[in-house]
């Protein structure tokens, strides 16, 4: 938190109880760890499946309750793992983009949210998270991070009575505009690249 002089806003409007789906952007690989820190409660986390190869990536990964997703493919063990977690109450993170940022800004957002939520038994709320900072700290042409400010911003819950109403199309859109909205909140230099690839 020293080194990345960490700045969260927002996080008290997350629920005290019950699961919820962070829906967060990808910047680099420390934003696990700043989620983890930021939150008051504990985070589960889907992630690639080749941390899972063995090793001290894969004990580190489990450590933080990660679990593996094959991605580019409706991973149904992954889905029901997320589901399970979910009806435990337990906060599940994903990063839609599906891969970290090569630029800074928020990417299109996969769809398949919806295959995890449309199989909860319960009423599970969707909190949009952005991470800023962490790409100029750690982006994908570096080995190894640099201090650099990072700031996180929580969005307001998108219940289900609201989410339902939305195809899994219109539920991508609709979560993107929330956390570009939440980049533009921040003053991000990545905010108006974002907006505009979304118009495009």
């Amino acid at each position: 938190m020293l080194l990345f002089r960490l700045h969260v806003r927002g996080q008290t409007g997350l629920p005290s109880t019950g699961g919820v789906l962070l829906v967060t952007n990808h910047q680099s690989f420390l934003d696990p760890w700043l989620i983890g820190l930021a939150s008051n409660r504990q985070v589960h986390y889907m992630a690639r499946d080749t941390l899972f190869r063995g090793g001290f990536l894969q004990y580190l990964g489990e450590l933080l309750n990660a679990f593996p997703v094959k991605r580019g493919k409706a991973d149904l063990w992954a889905i029901r793992t997320a589901v399970e977690r979910l009806n435990k109450g337990y906060m599940v993170n994903i990063f839609p983009e599906g891969t970290r940022s090569p630029d800074g800004i928020i990417g299109p957002i996969a769809p398949g949210m919806v295959l995890i939520l449309n199989r909860c038994k319960a009423d599970i709320p969707i909190v949009p998270v952005v991470i800023d900072g962490a790409f100029e700290s750690w982006p994908r042409t570096a080995k190894f991070p640099r201090p650099h400010a990072i700031r996180i911003i929580y969005g307001h819950p998108i219940l289900a009575t609201t989410w339902r109403q939305w195809s899994a199309e219109e539920l991508a859109t609709q979560v993107r505009h929330e956390m570009i909205k939440l980049q533009t909140e921040l003053g991000s230099a990545h905010a108006e690249a974002s907006q505009r690839k979304l118009e495009e």
